[in-house]
């Protein structure tokens, strides 16, 4: 076991003995330790406080176990559980400490592991459960006059959620942009009729699956009834920051100003319930002559 001893009598409590295992656990010579205090070992990232409990036992007499991280002779780092002992003579005087210490290091980084294991699987459970909660509210939510058609409608929800977490993965899981939210439900050949603008803005990855649905439906409704139903038609996609909401301004224009009023049945109950109860936000739909605007507010 790597062991020091020093002496508290001498200025600055200096090392009078280390033995090999010492020396080959911090990389210094004998000569280059001999006569020097403890201190060497500590750097940058050592912590303050276990600093202040060394400090704080060597001035009262005590026995001090601390686990803390310590630097080699080569800048190298490793976990040392340090163990200090005074050394009384028979008046109680403090005459030497006695330091054993342990490397850690790979004790330390499986305990690191493990709980970066448990907060991840934490995590996925988490996002798995976010993620079943919007399945069950769109299946419960969807309407559609034949089967063939609710299937395909809950197919096109459920893949929309599934584009949203490979985006994520592609991102690190550290959210993804409405541009990419965005691109990520427009279909190719009809990118050129969207007309988007707005401040950079990163959704938090707890939000993107929500968003991405919301989009899905706007679009899939765009397409299907909507200002890309239309030969000419076009939609303006604005979003900007108000104090510590998001509001993103949907406006579909048809070539067709006449054309009727659709039913508000294509997904708009999907949409407020998604905005309100997973974005906890509020959502807004005018019909006008010229198309759909919709105002949502997260």
């Amino acid at each position: 076991m790597p062991m020091v001893v020093t002496d508290p009598r001498q200025q600055d409590g200096p090392i009078v003995l280390a033995n090999h295992a010492f020396l080959e656990l911090t990389g210094y010579s004998a000569e280059e330790v001999i006569g020097r205090n403890c201190r060497f070992l500590q750097g940058p990232l050592t912590s303050d406080s276990e600093i202040a409990s060394i400090r704080d036992g060597l001035t009262k007499k005590c026995n001090v176990s601390v686990e803390l991280l310590n630097y080699r002779k080569d800048g190298s780092t490793f976990w040392n559980q340090l163990s200090i002992s005074p050394v009384l003579d028979e008046a109680g005087d403090v005459i030497y400490h006695f330091g054993s210490q342990k490397d850690v290091t790979e004790q330390r980084r499986a305990q690191e592991m493990e709980h970066t294991e448990r907060t991840l699987l934490m995590e996925v459970d988490h996002r798995a459960l976010n993620a079943l909660a919007l399945v069950q509210s769109f299946v419960r939510l969807s309407r559609t006059d034949s089967t063939e058609q609710y299937a395909a409608a809950i197919q096109g929800r459920v893949d929309a959620l599934a584009r949203a977490h490979r985006l994520l993965a592609q991102n690190s899981w550290e959210g993804a942009t409405i541009k990419q939210l965005i691109a990520l439900e427009t279909p190719p050949i009809s990118t050129y009729r969207l007309d988007i603008d707005g401040p950079p803005t990163v959704i938090p990855a707890t939000r993107v699956q929500p968003m991405a649905l919301v989009l899905h439906e706007l679009m899939s409704n765009a397409l299907t009834h909507g200002a890309l139903s239309d030969p000419i038609g076009k939609i303006f996609i604005r979003w900007h920051h108000l104090d510590a909401r998001l509001v993103i301004n949907w406006r579909e224009h048809w070539a067709a100003h006449s054309r009727p009023k659709p039913e508000p049945q294509f997904g708009m109950k999907i949409i407020k319930g998604t905005i309100e109860n997973q974005l906890r936000g509020a959502t807004k739909f005018e019909w006008r002559n010229t198309g759909l605007e919709t105002q949502l507010s997260i």
